[in-house]
């Protein structure tokens, strides 16, 4: 009797493994926390040349007022615009983050110039941290202008600018200026970030 009352428990669980997992299985697997979708954060970049320019720049009026107020230069025109899709992946229980780089042609310059940006943010904020460098180049780095230590070459230019800014979901931010030379004019990065929360 014991021996049937085994084949009956064998039979049972071949069974329903046949037919498809066992009902504590399920709700084991069931229990686990589910994965949250990776959360996407979009930079938009405005690369704008400040110098002796008298002529207005249609495409950048909205902003030139702004630059007026924090810099002293004649006039402005844009160079380029560009927009980089940084995916944001959970790095604890409540924070995300992700990294991403892009290069940007400037009009008239052969060398183009690399931004580079960490992007960190809390679970349901509508703002982001936002780490962002730019630099001359398309390996990350300006040219390199130092010396040998050990057979790697070190760069001690560093990069063109580079800010940390916390900024809101659609708030435009100036992360500053630089010049790729003394001679060259003042190069100025504008950024606004979009998050999708989805």
């Amino acid at each position: 009797m014991i021996e049937n009352a085994r084949r009956s428990i064998r039979c049972a669980l071949i069974l329903a493994l046949a037919l498809g997992t066992l009902p504590g299985v399920v709700s084991a697997q069931e229990s686990e926390e589910p994965v949250e979708p990776v959360r996407n954060v979009q930079l938009f970049f405005h690369l704008v040349e400040a110098d002796g320019f008298t002529d207005d720049d249609p495409e950048i009026s909205d902003v030139v007022s702004e630059l007026r107020k924090l810099f002293n230069f004649e006039g402005y025109r844009l160079l380029s615009t560009s927009m980089l899709n940084v995916g944001l992946a959970r790095t604890s229980n409540v924070a995300f983050g992700g990294t991403g780089s892009q290069r940007v042609f400037a009009d008239d310059s052969e060398t183009p110039l690399t931004i580079h940006a960490e992007v960190t943010t809390r679970r349901y904020e509508r703002h982001v941290r936002a780490k962002v460098t730019l630099t001359e180049g398309t390996s990350g780095s300006r040219r390199y202008e130092g010396r040998e230590w050990g057979g790697v070459l070190m760069d001690l230019s560093g990069p063109l600018l580079e800010a940390s800014v916390t900024i809101r979901d659609g708030q435009r931010v100036v992360l500053g200026s630089a010049r790729r030379s003394a001679g060259e004019p003042v190069l100025i990065l504008i950024v606004t970030p979009r998050i999708d929360q989805t």
